[in-house]
């Protein structure tokens, strides 16, 4: 006779949100984390020195406050994020605080409107000078920026030409170019106006630089730059990360000091500020995955430049606690194989016969569990399509179990804990009927992991 003990399992196991241990200790020296990203500009503006000028750039568009960032730093001036239509009251009172004589806004007013533009000049009074720097487009843009640099007395004889449609490569190199006293520039391709615009600049340019594989910045650009006669190197990494590395590695001399300054690789507006904070501090910046280190090569890199401590730009949720301690994500993985081994030394324990895994069920439980993590849930929840699929395994009858803890690391020990001092939970794992299981163990950018148990009777 077919049965289903998907209700059964449904019921006792609505207490399957589960607590885990505590948040991870915090690693970093420091932590600039504001409620948006505009008050985390604001904080790393206060851990500067006090400067006369002001450049504001947009918060919810990374071109041109990437393009902005040598040149502030060349100034020793400071980088607030605003909105495209308004300044936020956190950057209004920073600026009054810091009482410029100048304020830059970076982009066209399609990227910050005249409003912007009054509401600094109200905020930056009496007597403080309002200049526009904005081009066409986000490469024109980047090079009136160049400009500027140059009028403010600044030799600049290295130039970045980084990507105008991503950011994560320009964040890196961004923050060598403000501590070298490098100029970076932003490319779509090498277009006919392209070429136009970096011959009209060649004037003491010794050498170009690029970010990058030739995904990021194509092979006809580097082409380009070549044939202007200057130097042309190239910084290509496996992944963003790797790139980011291979850049601190050529430009930052080891046992420097200082903090190493680490933001996300996967989101950029707290990285914003980020290449004229450590510019202007003469410390690097590295990327990272927000849940931890991708690879060892940070880790490696903080031990090369005998960095002081970590500081990181953003919250928890933008780089998580495992990844400000560079660890490993390799070591926060949890093997599905470490839970079956423990639900089969309770089963064994109680005289049951071990439960044997399948395919189909462990199907099933890794993408609901996929899915929870993707969702960001805030608390565990069973599988709306749990019977569904059941049936599609042709199974006869089918049970769940689903848990989250919260860390810097899975514990498949708490979680079986957990699960067995729980009724509902307690009896799916040792339902004699049961002869098979599948298991998915994910975790979720917010920091918490989540874990699904999928059984079944064959």
């Amino acid at each position: 006779m077919r049965y289903a003990l998907a209700t059964f399992a449904m019921i006792g196991l609505v207490a399957s949100t589960l607590l885990g241990p505590a948040p991870a200790a915090e690693a970093a020296s420091l932590r600039i984390d504001g409620d948006d990203r505009f008050e985390t500009s604001v904080l790393a503006s206060k851990q500067l020195p006090a400067g006369r000028t002001v450049f504001l750039a947009s918060g919810t568009a990374f071109p041109d406050a990437l393009a902005a960032a040598p040149v502030a730093a060349a100034e020793g001036a400071h980088l607030l994020l605003v909105r495209s239509d308004s300044v936020p009251d956190s950057v209004t009172a920073q600026i009054r605080s810091l009482a410029p004589s100048e304020v830059v806004l970076v982009g066209s007013e399609a990227s910050l409107s005249a409003g912007v533009a009054a509401e600094a000049a109200r905020a930056a009074a009496p007597g403080a000078r309002i200049t526009r720097i904005g081009g066409t487009d986000r490469v024109d843009t980047s090079m009136r920026l160049l400009d500027r640099m140059r009028a403010m007395g600044s030799a600049v004889t290295d130039v970045w030409v980084a990507s105008g449609f991503d950011f994560p490569d320009a964040l890196a190199a961004g923050a060598v170019a403000a501590r070298e006293g490098h100029a970076l520039i932003l490319t779509t391709g090498a277009s006919t106006a392209f070429t136009q615009q970096i011959g009209a600049r060649l004037g003491g340019v010794q050498r170009f630089h690029i970010p990058g594989s030739t995904s990021s910045v194509s092979s006809d650009v580097q082409s380009m730059l070549a044939g202007t006669g200057r130097t042309v190197d190239r910084f290509p990494g496996s992944d963003r990360y790797e790139t980011a590395v291979k850049i601190n590695q050529a430009f930052t001399r080891s046992g420097s000091g200082g903090q190493l300054v680490l933001t996300s690789g996967t989101d950029f507006p707290d990285g914003l500020v980020g290449a004229v904070y450590a510019g202007i501090r003469g410390e690097a910046l590295y990327l990272t995955d927000p849940n931890c280190a991708s690879s060892g090569s940070v880790a490696s890199e903080q031990r090369r430049i005998a960095a002081t401590g970590i500081t990181v730009l953003g919250g928890l949720s933008t780089v998580s606690a495992a990844a400000a301690a560079l660890q490993p994500c390799a070591s926060l993985s949890a093997s599905p194989a470490q839970l079956l081994d423990r639900i089969n030394d309770e089963r064994t324990n109680a005289g049951l016969r071990p439960l044997a895994t399948d395919g189909c069920l462990s199907t099933m439980a890794s993408g609901w569990a996929r899915a929870m993590a993707a969702g960001g849930m805030t608390g565990a929840a069973h599988n709306p399509s749990l019977t569904a699929e059941a049936r599609a395994c042709s199974l006869r009858g089918w049970g769940e179990n689903v848990g989250r803890t919260w860390g810097s690391g899975a514990d498949t020990g708490k979680i079986t804990a957990a699960w067995m001092a729980s009724e509902g939970h307690r009896n799916n794992i040792l339902r004699s009927s049961f002869t098979h299981i599948g298991i998915g163990v994910e975790r979720g950018s917010n920091g918490y992991w989540y874990y699904v148990l999928d059984f079944g009777t064959r």
